[in-house]
């Protein structure tokens, strides 16, 4: 499955995406909101909202927020959510044809900025932005891979995984047009969550990765998670996440 096919592939978790996916730390969408010296008349653009996972940190500082998802599943969900927000709108379509209408202060894009087409990424941002205005592009890293279960849990993936075709990473800096934007800002917010096997099932079932992976290899590598986890670390296992901000003013 190619990576444009891959981005498509959320869609189909909707609800379970809502349910597992992890949001965002408030210190980070405090600092984009200090860093990009938001007032309350800005206008925000999120592209690649999903389910609003990081808009309901914004909308409920009252900005206007237009937000994009090609996901039809993933904007119902998001609607439902934010439905008592009349600040916030949202537009089922990809962020390489949209037409903007005006200016925005600042372009949020949350976990999803990697699957825009790198030809399109940072030069449409530019076109889209006031000037002095900001793109924050920010995502949940998976950090200390190497011990414990995940390190053991390699072997299952080792037997049964089938990598894909992907287009990381987003914190790239030789892409076309990235040269219109200047001082970039990288910020790290370490947090960590806890999961039962059953919900760390259902969070590996929200990644493009996992969906895509044919019935049998994905029956035969959950259930091996499922049982090392209740076997040998107890019934549960603490992932430890790294949410990464990058930020930077259009010229």
């Amino acid at each position: 499955m190619s990576s444009t096919e891959l981005k498509t592939t959320f869609n189909t978790a909707a609800s379970l995406y809502e349910e597992v996916r992890p949001g965002y730390p408030e210190e980070l969408v405090q600092d984009v909101v200090d860093l990009s010296g938001l007032n309350h008349h800005s206008r925000i653009l999120e592209v690649g909202c999903g389910t609003g996972k990081a808009t309901r940190s914004f909308a409920e500082r009252r900005y206007e927020l237009v937000c994009l998802d090609i996901g039809t599943d993933l904007i119902a969900v998001a609607r439902e959510n934010l439905k008592k927000f009349p600040n916030v709108s949202f537009v089922t379509e990809p962020f390489e044809t949209w037409k903007p209408k005006g200016k925005f202060d600042l372009i949020i894009s949350a976990t999803a900025f990697h699957w825009v087409d790198p030809k399109v990424r940072y030069l449409k941002a530019s076109e889209t932005l006031t000037s002095n205005g900001h793109l924050a592009v920010f995502s949940n890293q998976h950090i200390r891979k190497e011990e414990g279960f995940f390190a053991e849990v390699q072997s299952l993936y080792d037997k049964y995984y089938l990598p894909v075709a992907m287009n990381r990473p987003t914190h790239a800096t030789d892409f076309p047009g990235v040269d219109a934007f200047h001082s970039p800002i990288r910020r790290l917010y370490p947090w960590m969550q806890t999961y039962s096997p059953e919900q760390y099932i259902k969070l590996l079932s929200t990644y493009s990765d996992h969906i895509a992976l044919p019935d049998e290899n994905k029956h035969h590598l959950f259930e091996g998670i499922t049982n090392l986890i209740e076997t040998k670390y107890g019934g549960q296992i603490t992932k430890h996440y790294e949410a990464v901000l990058d930020l930077r003013e259009v010229r």
